[in-house]
């Protein structure tokens, strides 16, 4: 009887199998861990870190985060929004178009909180270089409400990280995490399956965490009154602004984080949230289906669904769940 497979076919399979997987082991271990600090992007110090066998997914990162700052500063002459705000007649990017989509969206829907056009209050305050001065607010708050002036700095980071996570994707990256000055994303997990850790800083301590978030797929974004501010009188000021008075939110909350899936969604929602405090900002994150942490004086509120992927380093607070 005839051998259906001869000898030399079973060794010219073997020997195709092990080539195939001394192939894909090589090209595994040929993804190392690099990272990229960028400095020269939305007025803050931004970390990129991918798994990748070049450096041309950090390459092709930083020169699209750079060019989306480059679009959406509202304090560079040459940018997109800095023209519409002084009137300019031009065409927009692709980019500007979608963020302020969203971004006129997100403030229709959430007016009492959140307002794109909060430019007249962020340039009264100068919270970056205030040394000291209250402002009179009755102008720039009035110009608020009449839509002057667009400001992108509740969501820019968040669209960015979006953008920069499709980058890397398709330049074959499938582990990464980009921290875009306190917002995170995490693609994927890292090569050997773990998932990636994002620390939820103490708004009391800039040197410690209250816990740490696993995340895979997952947006991380804190907004704090820690994070930008000065001291007067000891009184903070800081950089989220009460729609209602034109001054810093004084609710009670030091610093808001939300997770979602969605990166734009998660920035614009940690300024909304703050705004609007434990209760009403417990709304807001079941009306857009995020998740948070939101810590006060003495206490750390938190969805309960959070419970898998939170771990809680810290027993200065007391522990709540909001919903």
């Amino acid at each position: 009887m005839r051998n259906r497979f001869p000898l030399y076919r079973v060794i010219l399979y073997a020997v195709v199998a092990v080539t195939v997987i001394l192939v894909l082991f090589s090209g595994r271990l040929q993804e190392k861990r690099q990272t990229e600090t960028i400095t020269e992007a939305f007025d803050t110090v931004s970390q990129i870190t991918v798994f990748s066998r070049t450096k041309k997914p950090l390459t092709d990162a930083k020169k699209y985060l750079i060019r989306l700052d480059s679009l959406f500063s509202a304090y560079d002459e040459n940018s997109e929004i800095y023209k519409l705000n002084h009137y300019e007649d031009i065409d927009v990017s692709k980019e500007t178009a979608e963020i302020l989509d969203f971004a006129k969206k997100f403030t229709d829907e959430n007016s009492e909180y959140y307002s794109v056009y909060v430019n007249p209050l962020v340039e009264a305050w100068d919270i970056k270089n205030n040394t000291g001065h209250i402002p009179d607010v009755t102008k720039p708050l009035a110009e608020v409400k009449e839509k002057k002036s667009i400001n992108l700095g509740s969501v820019a980071k968040g669209y960015a990280a979006e953008k920069i996570a499709e980058i890397l994707k398709k330049d074959g990256v499938k582990s990464a995490m980009i921290n875009l000055g306190g917002n995170a994303y995490a693609v994927g997990t890292k090569p050997n399956g773990e998932k990636w850790k994002v620390g939820i800083q103490d708004p009391k301590d800039e040197d410690s965490v209250i816990g740490v978030i696993t995340a895979e797929n997952l947006a991380v974004v804190t907004s704090g009154d820690y994070q930008r501010f000065f001291e007067l009188d000891g009184v903070r000021y800081h950089h989220i602004f009460d729609l209602k008075t034109g001054y810093p939110v004084n609710n009670g909350l030091h610093s808001v984080t939300i997770i979602s899936s969605d990166s734009m969604i998660a920035d614009a929602l940690s300024t909304a949230v703050f705004a609007a405090g434990v209760e009403k900002g417990t709304e807001l994150l079941k009306k857009y289906n995020a998740e948070g942490i939101l810590i006060t004086d003495d206490t750390i509120y938190f969805s309960k669904s959070l419970e898998n992927i939170f771990k809680q380093s810290t027993f200065k607070y007391k522990y709540e769940f909001i919903y």
